[in-house]
C-alpha cells in the first residue's frame, strides 16, 4: 500500500496479532503484542488530549528504551503532538535546555533517568504509557480516539532529533512523515521480494541496543519490524557476556548497535575462543569454516 504518513504503518500494527516487544529490565522479563501496544498507543493519545496537549505541541521523552516508549511515540503521532526525544544518558542540564529550546508542554521521563526539577510538567513514562488492563475501558478510548481522528499530512512534523551538544549547543533537526518515509518506504520496498522467503527464518528477532532517540536505533523498533512480524528485544545491561546469553537464549536473529558494541563483543569472543584469530585457510569450503568456528556459533546459536 502507498505510505502517506507514519499512521499508515500504525494500522497495520493494530492488526498484528504476534509477540512485538520484549523488555528485561535487569529483573525481569516483560511481554507485549502489536495489538497491546497498539491499544496503549491510543490510551496515550486520550491521556494527552484530556492534559490539554493538542496537534503542534512538543513533548520531550527522556526515558530509557521500553515498550511504553513505542506506546508514547505512536500515541504522540495519532494526536499530531510532535516529539522531541533525548538521550536517556544525557545529563538534566542539556535536557531542560532542549525543553526549553522547543517550549515542550511537558517533560516525560523513565525510570533510570536522575530526579530533577523543571518549571514544566514532568510525568514519569510507566504513569503515562500504562493504562488499565480493563477490555471495556480499553474499547472506551479506541472507539472515543476514532471519533476523533486527527488529520495528519505528509509535511507535518512528526520528530525533533536534537544533537548532542557536546562541542556546541544543540541543534534541532526537525524531520517530516515524508522525512521519515523516505528511509522506511525503500525497505518495505525491497523486504516484499523476498517475503515469500521470511516463514524460513521466521520469528525474526531483533535485540536493540541502540537509544530509541537514534532515528536508525527508532527504526528498527518500530517501523521495520511490522513489515516482518518480527519482534523486537530491549535489556539494560552491555556487557558482553550479558549480550550473547540474551542473543543465544532468545533466539535473536540481528543485533543492533554502533561498532563500539561489536568491539567489545569481539574482544571477549577472542578471549573465550582464541581459534577466530587465526583465519582459516583460503577456499576452505564453508561447512568447513563452521566447523572451525562452531564454539563460537553454539555461543550466538544457529538463528544468529
Amino acid at each position: 500500500m502507498a505510505r502517506r504518513t507514519l499512521l499508515d504503518f500504525f494500522a497495520d500494527l493494530a492488526l498484528i496479532d504476534a509477540s512485538f516487544i520484549s523488555h528485561d529490565d535487569g529483573y525481569r522479563t516483560r511481554r507485549s503484542t502489536y495489538r497491546e501496544i497498539a491499544a496503549d498507543s491510543r490510551a496515550v493519545a486520550d491521556r494527552l488530549c484530556r492534559e490539554g496537549i493538542v496537534t503542534g505541541d512538543k513533548v520531550l521523552i527522556w526515558s530509557e528504551n521500553r515498550p511504553e516508549w513505542i506506546a508514547l511515540l505512536w500515541g504522540c503521532l495519532l494526536e499530531g503532538v510532535i516529539v522531541v526525544p533525548v538521550d536517556y544518558r544525557s545529563s538534566a542540564e542539556l535536557t531542560l535546555r532542549i525543553a526549553a529550546i522547543v517550549d515542550a508542554k511537558a517533560v516525560i521521563a523513565g525510570d533510570v533517568v536522575p530526579t530533577f526539577q523543571s518549571d514544566r510538567p514532568v510525568w514519569r513514562i510507566a504513569e503515562v504509557a500504562v493504562p488499565t488492563d480493563s477490555v471495556r475501558e480499553r474499547s472506551l478510548i479506541e472507539s472515543r480516539h476514532e471519533r476523533r481522528s486527527i488529520e495528519t499530512k505528509p509535511e507535518d512534523v512528526a520528530e525533533i532529533i536534537f544533537t548532542s551538544g557536546a562541542t556546541a549547543e544543540p541543534k534541532g533537526v526537525v524531520l517530516t512523515h515524508r522525512n521519515i518515509l523516505a528511509n522506511i518506504v525503500p525497505i518495505e520496498r525491497e523486504l516484499t521480494k523476498y517475503r515469500r522467503y521470511v516463514s524460513l527464518v521466521s520469528p525474526i528477532r531483533f535485540l536493540n541496543l541502540l537509544p530509541l532517540s537514534h532515528m536508525f536505533g527508532q527504526s528498527l523498533a518500530t517501523f521495520v519490524p511490522p513489515l516482518l512480524q518480527s519482534e523486537v528485544f530491549f535489556m539494560r545491561s552491555y556487557a558482553p557476556q550479558d549480550i550473547i546469553e540474551r542473543v543465544h537464549a532468545s533466539r535473536i536473529s540481528v543485533l543492533v548497535c554502533v561498532p563500539k558494541i561489536l568491539e567489545v563483543l569481539r574482544d571477549h569472543v577472542t578471549r573465550v575462543a582464541p581459534e577466530v584469530t587465526r583465519p582459516s585457510p583460503a577456499g576452505t569450503h564453508w561447512v568447513r569454516r563452521w566447523w572451525i568456528y562452531r564454539r563460537v556459533h553454539r555461543m550466538f546459536g544457529l538463528k544468529f
